[in-house]
């Protein structure tokens, strides 16, 4: 796989899954609240019985809305996280609703790390953090992280990085 100046790249397909997986407490408190109630169901007394089962089918209806809306932030997520690389600087795009455009100057980009926790290992991927030269900004300021990026494309990523930031240094 070539980089290729100017084209705007997605994460890879299993960045939905740490997009998910950022999110399984919430998925999994809703599911153990939904059983929950479903299993108190049959510790109701008879005359509200009726009103127990309609309780638990609410529930039910809420705890998969919520989780059905849990799912589909993480998709759009992941689908608006883009990264480019252009002339003059790396450019990383991210953000639903308020899209937020990130620019790092190669001249400077100081150096890229690779970080793979346990969780990045299991699902296949990468985090790709991007050191800035700066000493006026904030520490947050200072790097760009690039979430879920495959393995073999990471090592792409921060290569082309590297001989682009050599570049721009030595001309």
């Amino acid at each position: 796989m070539k980089i290729v100046a100017g084209k705007v790249r997605s994460l890879g397909h299993r960045a939905f899954y740490l997009f998910l997986l950022r999110r399984w407490k919430f998925i999994a408190i809703v599911a153990i609240v939904v059983w929950a109630l479903w299993y108190a169901e049959r510790w109701v007394p008879m005359d509200y019985a009726p009103f127990a089962g309609y309780a638990v089918w609410v529930a039910m209806l809420v705890g998969g809305a919520l989780i059905f809306l849990v799912v589909f932030r993480a998709f759009l997520e992941y689908r608006y996280y883009t990264y480019a690389f252009t002339k003059d600087a790396f450019l990383m795009t991210y953000g639903v609703i308020v899209q937020k455009e990130v620019a790092a100057p190669y001249h400077q980009i100081q150096h890229v790390v690779i970080n793979r926790t346990v969780s990045d290992r299991a699902i296949g991927v990468s985090q790709i953090v991007i050191y800035l030269a700066g000493a006026d900004k904030e520490e947050s300021q200072m790097k760009i992280v690039l979430p879920g990026v495959g393995k073999k494309k990471a090592k792409l990523v921060q290569g082309e990085l590297l001989v682009r930031m050599r570049q721009k240094t030595w001309t």
